[in-house]
């Protein structure tokens, strides 16, 4: 059994996939221009790394992406080949860390992920991207952030009860790509997450994380409205987060957004926590492979 120490020491949420790279990454490390540690928010000196397409024709759509870790571990560094990946088909990429729990409590990464816009929306377009095409992507910890994020975009009365001033506007916002996340703090428990509740309590500061008096923010699935990005939704079959991206995905539905999911619903395939960076199995690539497609048709 994994405890809470363990999963810290590991950087990554027990039962999480196996990072390995996609079979073509040589490939693309020689095809991507790699960019590394830019301070992003000067108070803090977070950073984050750009990768940009070797060849640019014309300017290229951006991407945010934000990594995993049940909002204690994990860094930009272990989604650096999957980001270069994304960067290879034509994007410009931004991969970026942010202050972790408990030193740093709900909402700073939302603010700090939010300041890495600004920053892109400031610099981008020196490295080639079109800050009119902006996707916002991330992983488990990362997806409830990028999905939090995305609301407080396009959901004003978030952003004012957040006090949040959102850096791009709503229509610059062209997608969320959200992989194994967490949305609804109501039912996160239920699923039995390993260390869920030890996630969530450092995150917020408390003792129990269900008294947190600010949760509710928390819950993407509360804060859709019909100006929510379209959005990208992938979990395994044998992940205990299935349910929260079932249900984010109803959500979103329900106000007429478009969504694309990959949840293997019924396949008996047993795919765990972050199995789309496996990506020397053929279902993480299966997954790239749409996510892709789902980048292409609303980078149009």
């Amino acid at each position: 059994m994994v405890t809470p120490k363990d999963a810290v020491a590991s950087r990554e949420p027990a039962g999480s996939a196996v990072f390995v790279p996609p079979p073509h990454i040589e490939e693309v490390r020689a095809e991507v221009t790699v960019i590394s540690d830019l301070i992003y928010e000067e108070d803090s000196g977070a950073l984050l790394d750009l990768y940009i397409p070797a060849t640019l024709d014309e300017p290229v759509p951006v991407i945010l992406w934000i990594h995993g870790g049940g909002y204690v571990g994990g860094s930009k560094d272990s989604r650096r080949d999957y980001a270069m990946t994304l960067a290879h088909d034509g994007y410009l990429v931004a991969n970026m860390d942010y202050s972790l729990a408990p030193e740093q409590l709900y909402p700073g990464p939302i603010f700090q992920a939010n300041a890495a816009l600004e920053y892109l929306q400031k610099h981008a377009a020196d490295f080639g991207g079109d800050m009119n095409r902006v996707f916002i992507g991330g992983d488990s910890a990362g997806a409830q952030i990028a999905s939090q994020l995305s609301a407080v975009i396009s959901n004003s009365g978030l952003a004012d009860r957040m006090e949040i001033m959102p850096a791009i506007d709503p229509e610059k916002l062209r997608g969320a790509i959200l992989f194994c996340g967490l949305y609804n703090m109501a039912t996160v428990s239920d699923t039995g997450f390993p260390n869920i509740d030890y996630f969530l309590n450092n995150y917020t500061g408390t003792a129990a994380f269900e008294s947190f008096i600010d949760l509710e923010e928390l819950s993407t699935v509360r804060h859709v409205t019909p100006y929510f990005p379209d959005t990208f939704i992938s979990v395994g079959d044998g992940d205990p987060l299935a349910p929260q991206s079932v249900e984010l995905a109803k959500a979103i539905r329900s106000q007429g957004i478009a969504v694309e999911t990959m949840f293997f619903e019924g396949s008996e395939k047993n795919l765990q926590h972050e199995f789309q960076y496996a990506l020397d199995t053929l279902d993480a690539q299966e997954t790239l492979s749409k996510t892709l497609n789902f980048l292409s048709i609303n980078s149009r």
